[in-house]
């Protein structure tokens, strides 16, 4: 019944007649003749030595295939593992606790959206000549932080696996732990490595946030002549991340003489590495994959039966003597750095890619601590009846606000209200690399006004993780009719019991006045109450419709905060719109009961009042932007640029722009079609 083999993997594609093409001019694989189901998903076989790939694209958007690839993109959904007694393998895994997803079809759950099929071995096949890559060696798998244990687990109790390796690895100011698991007969073996949480955010956190939480990273393609597959495939166009002079400069020095020559593997930027076993040989790839996650490595094993990890060390002993820059800019090992741009592509880490503020200085110590990873982005049935419906979303449309179902449980607002405590009592998981112009953060010594602090999100892993939650992503998706939505900024407040304070009041506003830096008009944000949110504790009020209004014609700067204004001046304002558009101003008080949410565009208009009530009236206001939201610039009357609290932290685009799509800062709480 044993797991014996990799029979192929299952990749789900956008085009896999492209990708198949691709992979082949590439590479150097045989394609089958392609096959069309009836259900019009368009399936491509692959073959190389024992490496069998099958690549599937579908036509139908509503389609499984094409939902995993709105999520991940192109990507590994299943592998399918070959199995003696595909049947016997299928009730072990059930009876540990596997989740059976198709049982016709022996799926079952496996890492995220990547699943794992138990099949009969697959025959033999006569493998044919010349051929550049021979077996599949190795699957590299992400996983969400914290999670590692159980994964390690799932494998070895429900798959009959066992650890065969072991290991942390730092570099710098990120790290990341790493199990390697293998089955008994040898021929599968997983590396599974999740981010440190007491480290710097690296490549396998931005893998999450990009991928959508756990998957398939690489695939490692053994060779018997890596420096004539290099060769042929560079030849063929492919590019390989490179290496450091100083790295094969000091190569015999601390291995030996390689069994290839230093100067072939100086040329061809091939990494070497030995165990007790012998030596290895490996080289990635540079990603080709649109949002920069999933890419190949090629090994060759002269004995060795580990990962090449001691060239970590010896990468970043490298970089330290003769720097980051020009033609010593190295690979990455054990997982490259292509996320992001390319000021800081190929630094030797091996969890992650550091950004601009990452390079080798030390950090501050609040700031060594990772964000938590990107949750999977799907629902449970009993959330999918909780998300908005097709007349209420229509509803938002028209009016501009929408008041949800119960989204959070009471364990999660118990959370929130004790991380709440923490953060004003000085707990910081991480502090802002910099300080932004406008920042809002309320320190004790400011006394008892209303409090507001920005980047909550960032600075706090117990609030952000809630303010994360996919369900609360799925709701904003689809009243945007968006299929991808980020965090854009998250505001922590508390409204003291003191009516009197003038800060307690909120005047007329709205949001995209603050935003002119964005692109998107369809932003919004959900207004996350902790507890029943009243009028008498001076709940967030909408004026309904507002989002509809042609605003007034006005010379003056619509970005000075409402907090630098006069509260009559801004009802003046919010007549005077009024009466431009010809309708009247409509109030209505969001009356939310505690785990309830209201949502409103960002051009509606909303304030609030004082609170009259004993107790303080917390919340969060979570301001969401849609994927296609981008940084443009906007200058004020004076000409000046506006600077948004963003533009100072986040990384840049390939042409200098702050990204609004940085993980770190904007990570991305909901992408497909709810």
């Amino acid at each position: 019944m044993s797991i014996q083999t990799i029979a192929h993997v299952e990749f789900h594609c956008a085009d896999a007649d492209k990708t198949a093409a691709g992979l082949q001019a590439d590479y150097g694989f045989t394609a089958d003749a392609p096959a069309t189901a009836p259900d019009g998903t368009r399936t491509i076989g692959l073959r190389q030595g024992t490496i069998r790939l099958r690549l599937t694209s579908a036509a139908d958007p509503e389609h499984p295939v094409a939902g995993y690839v709105a999520r991940h993109g192109d990507g590994v959904a299943v592998l399918a593992l070959g199995c003696a007694d595909p049947a016997a393998a299928l009730e072990r895994a059930e009876r540990h606790g596997a989740r059976v997803l198709d049982r016709a079809g022996a799926l079952i759950e496996g890492f995220g959206d990547t699943a794992l099929r138990l099949v009969p071995l697959p025959g033999a096949e006569p493998a044919p000549e010349p051929r550049l890559l021979d077996d599949l060696d190795h699957v590299a798998v992400c996983l969400p932080a914290g999670t590692l244990a159980d994964a390690v687990r799932f494998c070895e109790t429900a798959l009959g696996f066992r650890t065969v390796f072991e290991e942390y690895l730092e570099v710098g100011e990120q790290a990341m732990d790493s199990t390697v698991v293998q089955s008994a007969s040898g021929g599968v073996t997983f590396t599974l490595i999740e981010p440190d949480t007491a480290r710097r955010p690296g490549q396998i956190d931005e893998f999450l946030a990009a991928h959508g939480g756990a998957g398939v990273q690489h695939l490692a393609f053994g060779t018997r002549d890596i420096a004539g597959a290099v060769r042929t495939a560079r030849e063929r166009g492919v590019e390989f991340l490179t290496t450091p002079a100083a790295y094969f400069d000091a190569l015999t020095d601390r291995l030996g003489e390689p069994a290839v020559p230093v100067e072939t593997l100086r040329d061809l930027h091939v990494l070497v590495d030995r165990d007790h076993g012998g030596q290895l040989f490996q080289i990635f790839a540079r990603s080709t994959h649109p949002r920069r996650t999933f890419f190949l490595e090629l090994i060759e094993r002269q004995g060795a039966g580990t990962f090449g990890t001691a060239n970590i060390k010896a990468l970043y002993e490298a970089v330290e003597r003769h720097g980051p820059t020009g033609a010593d800019r190295p690979a990455a090992v054990h997982g490259p750095a292509v996320v992001g741009g390319p000021a800081v592509v190929d630094r030797p880490t091996a969890v992650g890619r550091p950004t601009a503020a990452d390079r080798l200085a030390p950090a501050h110590p609040k700031e060594a601590r990772p964000m938590a990873a990107a949750p999977a982005f799907r629902l449970t049935e009993a959330e999918r009846a909780l998300l908005p419906t097709p007349d209420e979303v229509a509803h938002y449309r028209e009016h501009g606000w929408y008041l949800s179902r119960k989204l959070l449980g009471d364990e999660e607002l118990d959370t929130l209200q004790a991380a709440t405590e923490l953060y004003y009592a000085g707990h910081r998981d991480r502090e802002l690399p910099v300080r932004p112009p406008r920042l809002a953060s309320w320190r004790p010594e400011d006394g008892p006004v209303q409090r507001h602090n920005d980047y909550v999100h960032y600075e706090s892993d117990a609030i952000g993780a809630i303010l994360r939650k996919p369900l609360i992503g799925a709701v904003a998706a689809l009243l945007a009719g968006a299929e991808e939505v980020r965090i854009f900024q998250s505001t922590l407040i508390y409204k003291p019991p003191v009516p009197e304070e003038p800060s307690n009041r909120v005047p007329w506003h709205f949001d995209k006045h603050y935003w002119q830096t964005c692109t998107s008009e369809e932003m919004l944000t959900a207004f996350i109450p902790f507890h029943d949110c009243r009028e008498e504790n001076g709940t967030i009020t909408m004026v309904d419709g507002s989002h509809r209004w042609r605003e007034l014609p006005s010379g003056e700067d619509s970005t000075r905060h409402f907090a630098d204004r006069d509260g009559s001046e801004l009802e003046g304002i919010l007549a005077a719109n009024a009466a431009h558009n010809g309708r009247r101003v409509h109030k209505v008080p969001m009356l939310i009961p505690r785990g309830h949410l209201s949502f409103h565009h960002c051009l509606t208009y909303h304030g609030s009042g004082p609170n009259l009530a004993s107790y303080p009236r917390r919340a969060v206001s979570l301001h969401l932007q849609d994927g296609a939201n981008e940084y443009r610039r906007h200058t004020r009357p004076d000409g000046e640029p506006v600077v948004y609290n963003h533009d100072v932290l986040v990384r840049r685009t390939d042409d200098g722009r702050p990204d609004y799509a940085d993980p770190r800062f904007c990570p991305t709480v909901w992408r497909g079609r709810p």
